[in-house]
């Protein structure tokens, strides 16, 4: 069972599985000790104070793998917790988790061919990327109010694809197996996927201000700053490449939510904070962009085109959650709505225990006041009782809309406030279409429309999920050289700090001249731990000049020349 178990939502516990961490081979423990000995050295004077002081604050250690249920524990004293999760989730649900103050965590390890950069989400760049910056509470704070605005932000139904398709390619980059033809065909996927999405979206625009802050932001002056992004924080390869020239420097605004980005290429050009109120101010004005605070008609379109689960708000304090299939007779004149799915009922944000039961697969909504002026919601009984004193009762409103039936009873809250009536044999004669015969109905007093945003506005919509207790990484059937390539790396790190592993060593380097002329990582280990012992100086001297040789024979593809570089100060005594 997870360690913040309390903290994720009852809806959300289909996302979060178990980290198994006997499944990290002593290759992974040797990829995830070479990028934190980068990071903690590159990084000292280029990443944001925050974030070497935080590397510690939160259970980061170079030394090893972390448990995320040891970083969920030291976060926590900063208000914030962590979930082991596999791989990619929803964007809905990361960014839920987020607005909670939980970070999820993909547990899976890069592979070495991926040392630099890997475009699938992996314990580098959420552990070490991600986590240790949390420890700056104006930071903090934008990365939950950003998971908040997020959740609410509508989608249109072209980017599901999008997601799906970055998702393939992220996983097809990242296998060592995958042909060339494989990759190849994915990235057509993604091309034809972005490229059937009609108009950007605001989910489109919360997605790239996360990804131009929290994974590739800057922070300070365009000549002078400081990096923060989890994404350049966590990839060898952009932490150096992005100080370059090409690389063009734009000071943050709302813009950036409409540059798009390629989640497996370096990008050309980054934003700059002046520093992390700055996110907020940015996020401030990117919230009134959003239906929820434009409200009105537009609010209805976007609802309406996302087909997505959506949460609306009426002047009478009602909310109705479900699809928007329909509006009539227009976006700006709505005298009744049309919902799908499961439709569901709420009150100042909450769904009331005795409207619970009320969940219609499709229902009509009926909006604005009675003709007569009067509010629907402040019909007491006596006036109810007046109304079906012929049999049936007929609401008529003031859009035209009718509504009539034989009144079964009315439902109100412990103060009195009517939450429907319910209606038997039912008449809608509504603006604009034919009028529908319903045996039941709940007449809901709505009021006029108000605004409307992405998601439930009450999580106990969403139906409890069970922890899966699925365990990642999951297990891996490794060819026969790649086991023996693992059992080298475990010798290595079973040896001895002291003058008498210099013969195990020196076995081991054999071996890799014999069977793995390119392994390059292994050698480096070699060389750092050769470089302890006085005695091994020859041996370490022919490590560094058989990585040179690997630095140009990858033509300078992988880090060598940074590993070598971190090593410098010892290797020029040898």
């Amino acid at each position: 069972m997870p360690s913040d178990f309390p903290r994720v939502p009852a809806h959300l516990r289909r996302f979060v599985v178990e980290q198994d961490y006997a499944q990290y081979s002593a290759v992974d423990q040797a990829v995830w000790r070479f990028v934190l000995l980068q990071m903690r050295g590159r990084l000292a004077e280029k990443a944001h104070p925050a974030y070497r002081e935080g590397l510690t604050a939160t259970g980061i250690s170079v030394e090893r793998i972390p448990s995320i249920a040891e970083m969920n524990e030291r976060l926590s004293r900063f208000g914030w917790g962590a979930v082991c999760v596999d791989g990619f989730i929803p964007p809905r649900a990361f960014q839920e988790f987020q607005a909670r103050g939980l970070l999820p965590i993909a547990a899976d390890m890069r592979t070495r061919e991926h040392i630099a950069y890997t475009p699938a989400p992996d314990i580098i760049h959420e552990g070490a990327g991600h986590a240790p910056i949390l420890t700056e509470p104006a930071y903090a704070a934008y990365l939950r109010r950003i998971g908040e605005v997020g959740k609410r932000a509508f989608t249109v139904p072209e980017e599901d694809r999008v997601f799906q398709a970055s998702y393939l390619l992220s996983e097809a980059k990242e296998d060592p197996s995958a042909s060339p033809e494989r990759v190849a065909r994915v990235e057509r996927e993604l091309t034809d996927a972005v490229a059937s999405v009609p108009e950007d979206s605001e989910g489109a625009w919360l997605s790239r201000l996360y990804w131009w802050t929290a994974e590739y932001g800057l922070v300070g002056e365009l000549s002078n700053y400081r990096m923060y992004g989890a994404g350049l924080l966590s990839s060898l390869g952009e932490s150096h490449s992005c100080h370059a020239p090409s690389v063009k420097k734009r000071r943050l605004d709302e813009t950036c939510i409409h540059v798009g980005y390629d989640i497996t290429r370096p990008q050309p050009e980054l934003f700059v904070a002046r520093d992390f109120e700055h996110l907020h101010e940015v996020l401030d004005r990117v919230s009134k962009l959003l239906a929820a605070e434009l409200g009105g008609a537009l609010a209805l379109e976007r609802a309406e085109r996302s087909q997505e689960l959506a949460s609306l708000r009426f002047s009478s304090g009602a909310w109705a959650l479900g699809v928007l299939r329909a509006v009539g007779p227009s976006f700006a004149e709505p005298a009744w709505l049309e919902l799908g799915g499961s439709v569901a009922f709420a009150w100042d944000g909450l769904i009331h225990e005795r409207q619970r039961a009320l969940r219609p697969e499709d229902a009509i909504l009926v909006t604005g006041p009675l003709a007569s002026g009067a509010r629907l919601e402040t019909l007491d009984e006596h006036a109810l009782a007046a109304l079906g004193a012929a049999g049936r009762a007929t609401f008529r409103f003031r859009s035209a809309a009718n509504v009539s039936g034989v009144v079964r009873r009315s439902v109100r809250d412990e103060d009195g406030r009517l939450l429907h009536v319910e209606l038997t044999d039912a008449r809608l004669e509504l603006p604009g279409r034919a009028p529908v015969e319903l045996a039941e109905y709940a007449l809901v007093p709505l009021g006029d429309f108000l605004t409307a945003h992405a998601g439930a506005v009450d999580p106990t919509y969403h139906a409890e999920t069970s922890f899966p207790h699925v365990r990642v990484p999951k297990p891996r059937i490794l060819p026969a050289r790649e086991q023996a390539l693992t059992r080298l790396y475990e010798r290595v790190g079973a040896a001895p700090r002291a003058p008498a592993a210099l013969a195990e060593l020196t076995s081991v380097h054999d071996e890799l001249v014999r069977v793995y002329p390119d392994e390059w990582l292994l050698r480096w280990n070699l060389l750092e731990r050769a470089l302890q012992i006085p005695a091994a100086a020859p041996f370490a001297r022919g490590l560094a000049a058989e990585l040179e040789t690997l630095e140009v024979r990858f033509e300078r593809r992988e880090p060598i020349a940074m590993g070598l570089g971190y090593l410098q100060s010892r290797l020029v005594t040898v």
